[in-house]
């Protein structure tokens, strides 16, 4: 234990460091829907699943963009309950920075409050209490959402699905998938019961893998490599992306300023004099800060702050192996120029304050995608379907099936994409 705060092997977060990238992300029930800021927006590029294999295309994914929207519930606020501390607010007319204007349509999956003075309880249709986004309490963040204003995946799926029959199995932790040839069922998944400290097995026809892109690339790949319980994927690890993350922190220290009250997510701002190609910088502020086990001038000073993140396209050439008996990243962002890009504009912006960002130069994501490709069996991992090439049942449904960066912030994409391959397998089932 640190403080309050318990620091183990099997808790909320995984961090990943290779020389040339460093990955954070989640491994709890309902993965980075702890962590996200809600934002929801497309891929930057119009076309992003066109041309990768027969039967996927944009036409083909807008059907489940609209439906993950309609689950969540994703909404913009209106000119009445706009959360404090927005792009287009403080920016508009600022000498230096202008708020970025996205060109599609950007949604935010809060319960944002009808009247932000007084935040109501909401009971939704699986008998699951919300409150209504309180735009005080700072407490919107990647420790939770207490309150359930943020729009998580166990509200949103696991709530429903429970009441169908889910059983839901926390604190366990996949270890091998083993494909079985002549035994009543097509695979053998062996896991740790870490609460009970036990080694399970659960044996089925269907598997869908959906740990979020590393634990997804470790599970496969360890399967494969270490226990002999998968063959095949001869493209397993290759094309990872970072999607251009850079992040860092903006010592604003605003005076009398409390960046925590509002949503997380705070709009995107740019160099106002900067030539084409721009470079949007998103601001969040720092969350649950009331929460961490340190001294309370530091956590007021946090408040005075920002984070900002850049992302973009970079060559998704990187890899992701299982050996020497460890999971490893490959990745060298001398080979994408869009990280010295973003890294330089922070630091532009910190010149034009004078105050300073900190920021490194090593890509820091928590936005890792592909590894498990889709694409055509000579060079993807799974097809339309998510169902991975030559292991029939096995099927992929995060962002490691991603066949480009999204240079934008993933969420919907993967909701998409997780609704896509549902609905292709309940049609044919």
């Amino acid at each position: 234990p640190w403080g309050r705060t318990r620091v183990n092997r099997k808790g909320l977060f995984e961090v990943y460091f290779s020389r040339g990238m460093e990955v954070v992300c989640s491994s709890g029930v309902g993965g980075g829907s702890h962590v996200y800021s809600a934002l929801h927006r497309r891929p930057a590029r119009p076309d992003y699943w066109n041309g990768h294999c027969e039967g996927l295309d944009e036409a083909a994914m807008a059907p489940h963009y609209a439906a993950f929207l309609e689950r969540v519930g994703s909404a913009r606020p209106g000119p009445d309950n706009m959360p404090p501390h927005g792009a287009v607010s403080l920016y508009s007319n600022h000498p230096d920075f202008a708020p970025v204007i996205p060109k599609d349509e950007v949604r935010v999956g809060f319960l944002f409050p009808r009247d932000p003075a007084n935040p109501q309880r909401v009971r939704t249709a699986d008998g699951v209490d919300r409150w209504e986004a309180d735009y005080r309490s700072g407490d919107h963040g990647f420790l939770g959402s207490p309150s359930g204003a943020k729009s998580t995946m166990d509200f949103i799926y696991l709530a429903r699905a429970i009441r169908k029959g889910l059983d839901v199995r926390a604190m366990s932790e996949v270890v091998c998938i083993t494909s079985q040839t002549g035994a009543p069922r097509r695979f053998r998944v062996d896991y740790i019961d870490h609460a009970r400290r036990r080694r399970r097995t659960i044996e089925a026809d269907h598997v869908f893998v959906g740990a979020g892109t590393m634990n997804t690339l470790r599970l496969l790949l360890e399967s494969r490599d270490r226990h002999g319980g998968l063959a095949g994927m001869p493209h397993l690890g290759k094309r990872f992306s970072g999607n251009g993350d850079i992040r860092g922190f903006w010592d604003l220290n605003t005076p009398d300023t409390d960046y925590t009250q509002g949503v997380p997510s705070k709009g995107a701002i740019r160099l106002r004099d900067e030539t084409s190609p721009q470079v949007g910088i998103g601001r969040n502020n720092m969350p649950s800060v009331g929460a961490y086990p340190m001294p309370r001038f530091l956590r007021e000073r946090l408040k005075r702050g920002m984070v900002v993140s850049g992302m973009g396209a970079d060559a998704m050439d990187g890899t992701a192996t299982f050996e020497g008996g460890r999971f490893r990243i490959h990745f060298d962002p001398a080979n994408s120029p869009i990280y010295g890009q973003i890294y330089d504009v922070m630091q532009e912006m910190a010149r034009l304050s004078g105050r300073r960002i900190y920021a490194g130069r090593t890509p820091s994501t928590v936005h890792p995608m592909g590894g498990a490709c889709v694409g055509a069996p000579a060079s993807g991992v799974v097809g339309p379907d998510g169902e991975v090439h030559g292991v029939a049942g096995l099927y992929v449904v995060d962002a490691a099936a991603f066949p480009l960066p999204t240079a934008a912030p993933p969420t919907l994409s993967i909701g998409a994409w997780a609704e896509n391959v549902a609905s292709r397998f309940l049609g044919k089932s």
